[in-house]
């Protein structure tokens, strides 16, 4: 685990630092261009925005799989340097994790140092929807967009997923466990939908 956690740890730090310096240079560049070169440098922008996000969720998922992998209460029976090794493991995905909601502060604070009308403050639990708030509608209607395809993806995704789940327990005998979290998934978010959508008619 320690070998693995580590390599994660740095590699996805130097990505994300090469990734982030990229995107500094682009909203550097930004504030004074015009209109052509500013359509081409938001698209990079937005381009770069998303690399970073996605480099921050393949390193925790990472971190959790190989931390899921390993852990076992055998650690803390099995001698000091075996609970050392799993308490070194533990250290570094923290660490990770850390780093990951720091990185994501960061870029955030570039967001908003760039376009002061962005508003949202990222240790709030309503961060989000200030953030939302604070876009133009041609910006929500993205968002909007973007949030419906991924609910249909989500809904094809989670299908597929149970079918696999029951499939591994009925040949590998993996438990009924992986079934029901992703069963359970699907039902909260197939709820948080339609609760959703009553809502917003009964507003309109």
């Amino acid at each position: 685990m320690v070998p693995g956690l580590l390599s994660v740890l740095v590699v996805s730090i130097a990505a994300y630092e090469i990734c982030f310096k990229k995107l500094r240079n682009v909203c550097d560049r930004i504030e004074d261009a015009e209109d052509e070169e500013f359509h081409r440098l938001d698209y990079e922008e937005e381009r770069y925005g998303a690399i970073l996000q996605c480099i921050n969720v393949v390193a925790q998922v990472l971190c959790i799989a190989l931390l899921g992998s390993g852990y076992s209460m055998r650690y803390i029976h099995d001698g000091r340097t075996s609970l050392v090794k799993f308490l070194t493991a533990c250290v570094l995905f923290l660490i990770c994790f850390f780093y990951c909601g720091m990185a994501q502060a960061r870029y955030v604070k570039l967001l908003q140092k760039v376009h002061p009308e962005k508003k949202g403050d990222i240790a709030s639990k309503d961060f989000h929807k200030q953030w939302l708030e604070s876009c133009d509608e041609a910006e929500k209607e993205a968002v909007y967009q973007s949030s419906y395809s991924t609910y249909i993806f989500s809904g094809k995704l989670i299908g597929i997923l149970l079918v696999v789940t029951m499939i591994a327990h009925l040949f590998f005998n993996t438990g009924v466990f992986a079934i029901v979290v992703v069963g359970v998934i699907y039902l909260c978010i197939t709820v948080k939908y339609c609760v959703s959508c009553v809502k917003l008619k009964n507003k309109s």
